[in-house]
């Protein structure tokens, strides 16, 4: 049965969390730039700034959204885009308390396992991406000018017609997580996976894709469709494109990358995800 009131809930909470995020944006996008980041990361710094961005990202506890609007103002602060996008993409799949959690449930030897491949996707999912020709495909997130006053009414005005131009789609992925949330894997589904591996796990990266959740809160899920029987490589793989993709952060991402850019991004990260999920069955029957 369609649970409206989780449906309404999350449109909801969505249309608030878009509210913070474009003030959180509002806000970083001056003090970064404040901050200069290009001398923390600089210009070449080689394999080092790939590796330091996605460090950098491992111990912010940001989900997806609010990593926008920190990418976004690295961007602006003319960090190199593959240093930046390391950062976009660690940060999300991985914090600290998320991995204490992990650890709990999952062991150690599975919790390193999933640490390691999510920074050596965020590495190299910058460098596959850090193209100088690639920064025209970026623009501004937000129009309103850091140098102004902090002006509530302009970042008012400016979500709103953000959401008339979203609306169908945050109604579209509220439908689809609303059936997810109340989705459990039937016993001939989980021979069909078992079955059919080789377009299980892409399938799964694609669902996870669709899906916005903070990676502390799809750990438990991931145990739970362990315990059901699903192949552990399946299993990381929804977990990290869940936490690092999600619907609503790729709406925010149409702010900041153009659609070239945007669509090389989703390629490259699937491809990573999908990859992963393959190296982890692989190594953890």
């Amino acid at each position: 049965m369609f649970n409206w009131t989780y449906f309404f809930t999350f449109i909801f909470g969505l249309f608030i969390l878009y509210w913070f995020v474009f003030l959180i944006a509002v806000w970083l996008k001056g003090y970064l730039n404040d901050l200069r980041l290009e001398r923390w990361f600089g210009k070449n710094m080689g394999p080092l700034g790939y590796s330091l961005g996605a460090f950098a990202g491992a111990v912010t506890p940001f989900c997806s959204c609010t990593t926008v609007p920190i990418f976004a103002g690295m961007i602006d602060s003319n960090v190199r885009l593959g240093y930046a996008v390391s950062f976009l993409i660690a940060s999300p799949t991985l914090n600290p308390p998320a991995l204490i959690l992990f650890y709990a449930l999952f062991g150690g030897e599975m919790t390193l396992i999933y640490a390691v491949i999510c920074l050596a996707i965020a590495i190299m999912g910058g460098m596959i991406l850090d193209r100088e020709p690639l920064r025209k495909y970026l623009i501004e997130i937000f129009l309103i000018n850091e140098d102004e006053s902090f002006n509530l009414k302009a970042v008012n005005l400016q979500y709103v017609g953000f959401l008339r131009s979203l609306a169908p789609v945050v109604v579209i992925a509220a439908a689809v997580a609303t059936w997810l949330q109340s989705w459990t894997p039937s016993e001939s589904l989980l021979s069909v996976l078992d079955n059919y591996q080789n377009l299980a796990i892409p399938g799964a990266v694609g669902v996870g894709g669709v899906v916005y959740a903070d990676i502390a809160m799809l750990i438990p899920i991931g145990q739970l469709f362990l315990d059901k029987g699903l192949d552990i490589g399946l299993v990381f793989a929804f977990m990290m494109a869940a936490s690092g993709v999600g619907l609503p952060s790729v709406l925010l991402l149409t702010r900041v990358f153009k659609k070239e850019l945007l669509s090389l991004y989703l390629l490259t990260i699937f491809i990573l995800f999908t990859g992963a999920g393959f190296f982890v069955s692989w190594i953890i029957p």
